[in-house]
């Protein structure tokens, strides 16, 4: 009967929440002990996400005090948010798969000695905010070889020139032409998807095809005998595109009585209206000019969640 009891309080630790003293977000899971090096994995839940972000479960050596950790496995990280392009949604039954060693940098980590356990912190989106870090332990079983994966890829990708990262979104406007180039460590082939319909690629080249919410873009390195494969999802946030009236360029002066044609569309097809004051008058989109000063002033409406309205206004002087 002893025996029973101290089964049943064993089970019950390990499904116990585990949290820091100033995190919101609650723990649920297990086991947390004596895991096999390769293949185990972790059920759990969280409850209680603060709203303002999501979270970063990762495989850690216990940091320094006050200090977050700096040595992680990278290949077993999870983005858990209701952003797409996440591993898990808050609300989700989570399965995390920490092995007993890995390599970070320059350092090999053996998880049957060092001091291991699952690190939680606040997303890219809030990374400087410490309120929720927090560091629940996991033990692995000793064994006389520690197991050590191969080090994992390194991704470096760039949009439209600028480096992107899972930490270090870009935002792209409505419609707007961007190139995706990535590189591997280990020169492994690099393979890209779109995980959002929000964003459409095709090649390198995303399109946005919406001017709100965000997308997400996923580069999967397939690794080598040397590195282990990798992925790297890169958030893209939208914004609204600007409407203009494409190539045209208004002079600064003209000759009085001459006819100036001006654009019919704008960049997005929407029809431009054109009013004037001063020393002109407009009829539809040609303009004519007296001497002196002519205002010209174009404009077309805005599309909701795809582009701003047009309001430009040009000055020319008629001599």
């Amino acid at each position: 009967m002893k025996k029973l009891v101290f089964v049943a309080v064993l089970i019950a630790s390990l499904m116990t929440p585990v949290s820091a003293q100033a995190a919101e977000t609650n723990f649920v899971g297990g086991p947390l002990t004596n895991l096999e090096t390769q293949g185990a994995t972790i059920n759990l839940t969280l409850s209680n996400v603060p709203a303002k972000g999501g979270l970063y479960l990762m495989q850690c050596v216990e940091g320094l005090a006050g200090a977050r950790p700096t040595l992680c496995n990278k290949a077993v990280e999870l983005w858990i948010s209701s952003a797409r392009g996440a591993s898990f949604l808050p609300t989700d039954a989570i399965k995390f798969k920490p092995t007993g060693g890995f390599v970070s940098g320059a350092t090999t980590v053996d998880c049957t000695v060092d001091k291991c356990g699952i690190f939680i912190r606040f997303d890219h989106t809030v990374a400087s905010d410490l309120s929720e870090d927090q560091f629940i332990p996991v033990t692995f079983k000793a064994a006389r070889t520690a197991t050590v994966a191969l080090p994992n890829d390194e991704i470096t990708a760039t949009i439209n020139g600028v480096v992107v990262s899972t930490r270090s979104p870009i935002t792209l406007t409505y419609r707007q032409f961007a190139v995706i180039s990535a590189t591997s460590k280990a020169g492994a082939t690099i393979s890209l998807a779109s995980l959002a319909p929000a964003c459409a690629l095709n090649g390198s080249e995303i399109t946005p095809l919406t001017g709100v919410g965000e997308c997400a873009i996923s580069v999967t390195s397939a690794g080598n005998d040397k590195f282990a494969g990798a992925t790297a999802i890169l958030p893209i946030r939208l914004a609204l595109g600007a409407q203009n009236v494409g190539e045209f360029t208004a002079p600064k002066s003209i000759k009085v009585g001459k006819r100036l044609e001006l654009p019919t569309l704008s960049n997005f097809g929407e029809k431009i209206s054109y009013k004037s004051s001063g020393a002109c008058s407009v009829s539809k989109a040609r303009v004519t000019f007296k001497k002196g000063k002519c205002t010209i002033t174009a404009t077309a409406p805005a599309k909701a969640n795809s582009y701003k309205a047009l309001n430009i206004r040009y000055t020319v002087t008629g001599k």
